[in-house]
Order: C-alpha cells, then sequence, then structure tokens
C-alpha cells in the first residue's frame, strides 16, 4: 500500500455471516478508510490451543496471515477490532446441567449439555483467555480492542434465543443490510440502545459481562467503538 491508500481498520470475526452483516454498515461508518475483515471460520478463544498463556500470540499470527495475504505493512493498519460471541461462557459450573439434547442449548439463568463437564471446560478456556484478551490494548505494535455480542449475534442484533442454519443466518444478515447497511447512524443507534448496550466505559463492560449471568443474556459493547470514533470526530474540529 502507498501513502495515499487509506488506513486499514482490521476486524477479525468468527464466520462469514458475521462479515455478510455487518460489513457494509461499517464501511458507511469508516468511509475515510479500509474496513477489512478476517474471517476466522470459529471460535480461536474456544480452540484447545489457545491459552491464556498464548492468546495474544494467537490473534497476533491471524493479524499476520492477513497482513501476508494482502501484503498489509504495519504502517497501515490504523486497528485490529475483535468481534466474538461470548457463548454464555462466564457463568459459574452450576449454571451448566445436562440434558438431552443434539447442540448446546442457552436460556436466560443457564446452559444445557450432553456433556457438562467438557462445556465447563470450554467455559473456562474462553473466559482465561478473554480476560488476557480484553486487557491487551496493542498486539505486535497495532492498537487492538476486542468487542463482544451476547450470547452471540444473531442474539444481539435479532434478538433470537435459538440456534439458526447457515442458510437462515444469511437470511437475516440480508434483511439486516437492507434495513442498516445504508443508514449508519440508525445503526449506532440501534446498538447503543439501552436494551442491550452495556455501560460507557471499554473496562467496566467486560467487568459487567463477566459477573453473574450476563454472558447468557443480550447484551453488547459494540456501541462503544462508535462512541471512540466520535470522540475522534470532535477532537478533529476543534
Amino acid at each position: 500500500m502507498d501513502g495515499k491508500t487509506k488506513k486499514v481498520i482490521l476486524f477479525i470475526v468468527e464466520g462469514p455471516t458475521d462479515e455478510d452483516t455487518l460489513s457494509p454498515v461499517l464501511k458507511e461508518i469508516f468511509h475515510d478508510k479500509e474496513v477489512h475483515f478476517h474471517v476466522v471460520h470459529g471460535d480461536m478463544t474456544t480452540d484447545r490451543k489457545t491459552n491464556s498463556a498464548n492468546a495474544i500470540k494467537t490473534v497476533h499470527e491471524h493479524i499476520k496471515a492477513e497482513m501476508k495475504r494482502y501484503g498489509f505493512r504495519k504502517s497501515d493498519i490504523l486497528k485490529v477490532v475483535h468481534l466474538i460471541d461470548t457463548d454464555g461462557a462466564f457463568i459459574t459450573d452450576e449454571h451448566v446441567v445436562e440434558g438431552d439434547v443434539k447442540k448446546l442449548c442457552y436460556e436466560e439463568d443457564r446452559i444445557i449439555s450432553s456433556n457438562p463437564q467438557a462445556t465447563i471446560e470450554r467455559n473456562e478456556r474462553k473466559t482465561s483467555v478473554l480476560q488476557r484478551l480484553y486487557s491487551a490494548d496493542i498486539i505486535g505494535t497495532l492498537p487492538y480492542a476486542v468487542y463482544y455480542f451476547s450470547r452471540n449475534m444473531e442474539h444481539v442484533l435479532h434478538n433470537i434465543d435459538g440456534n439458526l442454519s447457515d442458510e437462515e443466518k444469511m437470511e437475516y444478515a440480508d434483511r439486516f443490510d437492507a434495513t442498516y447497511g445504508s443508514d449508519p447512524e440508525e445503526f449506532i443507534k440501534y446498538l447503543s440502545s439501552l436494551d442491550f448496550a452495556v455501560a460507557e466505559n471499554y473496562e467496566e463492560s467486560w467487568h459487567f459481562i463477566f459477573e453473574e449471568l450476563n454472558s447468557l443474556h443480550r447484551h453488547s459493547n459494540l456501541h462503544l467503538l462508535f462512541s471512540e470514533k466520535r470522540t475522534e470526530n470532535e477532537k478533529k474540529e476543534r
């Protein structure tokens, strides 16, 4: 990239539907930047190879892979924004109960699992990894922040409790794009809704989601990313 090219904001997301849903409106919001998505095709925070000791390195490897793929230099990237689902993972063990289910079933006060011990271990792994990641503001010299959807993106954006097929996720992504894709102000207003927007401070938002049953409930702190952008714009105008 040459000096005249827009700075890159690199979004790390779990799946292609995340990109399909958010890419159009984020490109409108950050129209003076190049919005770029790196799709993990999975959840690196629950991968058995990832733990609190190597979480930073794991994210850095994903960043480096994308930089190599597209020829980005560190100087090209303005910031890295990591979007994750909480998957209800921050609850205490007694709220994981056994049931005859094929997939994890999330409710307001519990996770129903065919293998509670495996789910508890997943929760412990995800909790320790995200406690490490949210406290990191730099990864590989690049500004970094991680934002969450709880329990997942569909829960927050569409108020859907159950599991969706890939086809259903695509249908909702298309609907969301039709509603907000070219209307960034309404998107930010929606994300800032008191129904699910958490706190006015990044660190406080993470303290909140780790508490009690909050990671099972409908919450997000992504609106804070746009509060940061408004602050930047206000500084430029002074």
